[in-house]
Formats: C-alpha cells, structure tokens, sequence
C-alpha cells in the first residue's frame, strides 16, 4: 500500500481506534476544520494536515486536543472528509458540496494507513463512524449522522452499512487487494456545460476527432463509458468527448437551486453537468473544488 500520510505526521504513541468523519462545510478545509482533526481530506481527494497532534489524545486528552467526538476523545484518531455543507438528513439531500468518490478513496487510504502504524484492528469498535459510535461504543452522541449516506453510491443507507463499507475496503487494503475505485453516477438526460477550453469530438470512445465544442457549450449527456461521455451537441450530432482529464481536476455538478440535489458530484474534469434540463438558471455556473 502506497503512503499518503507523512511518518511526520504520526507519532509513536498508543491508540486505540480512529473515528471517521465529515465536516459539514464545503470541499475546502477551514481553520476550524484543521483544529477539530488531526487529517483532513478535502473534496478533490488532497489531504490536510489538522492542527492537533495525535499525541495530545493519547492515554489521556491534553492541551489543545483534538475534541471531534463527544466523550470520546482520549485515544482516538479522529479523521474527516471536507464536505456535507447545507446537507439534510431527511429527506436526504447532500447539499452544497457532497461527499465524493475520489475523497472517499483517499479517505480509506488514510484510514487504512493509520490502522497499519497504529495496529488498530478492522472491528466495529476500533474502526466506525462517528454515527456508529453511540451504538457501538454505548456513548451517547448527539443525534450525530456523519456517515450514513454516500451520495455517490445511494444504495448505502445507515451507520452500519456506511461502516461496514468502510471496514471492508480498509481491511482489503491491509490485505493488499485494494478495492475497486467508487464511480460517481452520470445522469442521462442531464444538461452538460463544457469547462475545458476546447474540448475534442469523436466518432467513438478513443475514436477519430470530428470537431470540437467550446468553453460553456451546453450539451444532452446520453451516457458513459469508461472515461468517455456520449452527448448530443447543440446542432443534434451524437459525439464522445473525454470526461475525466486528470484525477486531481473535478467539476463540481450541481442540480437547480430551487430544488433538491439530485445527483452526486462527479469525477468529470471537462464537462459540468446538471440532472435538471429544464430550469438552467444564471447563477448554475459550474464550481470548481
């Protein structure tokens, strides 16, 4: 397993479990996020350093600990993904700046990377969210939901399940085998904007180039396939353009303001896309993390 966390980071002193969290701000750390957490991961998947140090919740929590779960501090590493702002819980909406699949991965990496320095065994008590941690640890918590949805996979719904996902993917990692990436979904019929300067056309995914499409084109989105997106142009011609230009350049999308996100955020770098074709306001420019 490749290190994304510096040794520097993590001093030789006993832990006894690592909670998982989210901010509920936006995809940027703020200075309040980096005194509440020891490890930030922000929503393109670029990982922070909090300001406490992992010491200072070792045996018992001292001066300028990290206090990110309520009586529950002392010996735990409290790790948490930059996002959720303005999220509801029910009915769900993720908000202004939902959790994303390139932010989970790199979140599990550091999990996993604190269990192995650490060695901190995959349980439900040693590695859980700060959701599981009334039921699994018996500390009551304030109605506390961070994590029991993934707006990128809907499918997970609940502390347990969200958990569960977790300890899987950390435990496969440990073991070697790392799990496959998490894919946001695209929505057909959605609305796309081109963000990228000039973006290519082409007869086929990896296909022969047939035109281009400039910056804030809007375009149908028809569907995926691997890193290539099938659209319809403004002039009615069904082309493929590249999605995905680099791991580290994420469009944010979004849906209408005046109603309900209804989408995840997405690993596309040269399109921005909305599921709602019908309200496309001024204001739904595309925002990059």
């Amino acid at each position: 397993m490749t290190s994304v966390i510096p040794a520097a980071w993590m001093p030789r002193v006993p832990m006894k479990r690592i909670i998982g969290h989210w901010t509920a701000g936006n995809h940027t750390a703020s200075d309040t996020d980096k005194r509440a957490y020891y490890v930030l991961i922000e929503g393109i998947g670029k990982i922070i350093r909090g300001v406490p140090s992992i010491d200072l919740n070792s045996g018992s929590i001292k001066n300028g600990y990290a206090a990110h779960t309520l009586n529950c501090n002392t010996d735990s590493i409290g790790l948490s993904m930059c996002c959720m702002a303005g999220a509801i819980e029910s009915p769900f909406s993720a908000g202004r700046a939902p959790l994303t699949a390139v932010q989970w991965s790199a979140f599990v990496r550091a999990v996993a990377e604190h269990a192995r320095f650490y060695q901190i065994p995959v349980t439900p008590q040693t590695i859980l969210f700060h959701a599981e941690v009334q039921a699994n640890l018996c500390i009551a918590q304030r109605a506390k939901w961070d994590v029991i949805r993934l707006p990128f996979e809907p499918s997970v719904v609940g502390a347990k399940e969200a958990g569960d996902k977790l300890r899987r993917e950390v435990a496969a990692l440990l073991a070697g085998n790392a799990p496959t990436a998490p894919q946001e979904p695209v929505p057909a019929g959605g609305i796309g904007r081109i963000t990228a300067p000039v973006l290519n056309t082409r007869n086929g995914p990896n296909g022969d180039v047939t035109g281009s499409l400039k910056a804030g084109t809007l375009v149908e989105v028809n569907g995926l396939d691997g890193v290539w997106l099938n659209v319809t142009t403004p002039a009615g011609f069904s082309v493929w353009c590249i999605a995905i230009t680099s791991p580290w350049s994420t469009a944010h999308l979004r849906s209408n303001r005046r109603s309900p996100a209804r989408t995840a955020p997405s690993s596309i770098a040269s399109i921005a896309i909305w599921t709602n074709s019908k309200h496309l306001e001024p204001d739904n420019v595309d925002h990059r993390f």
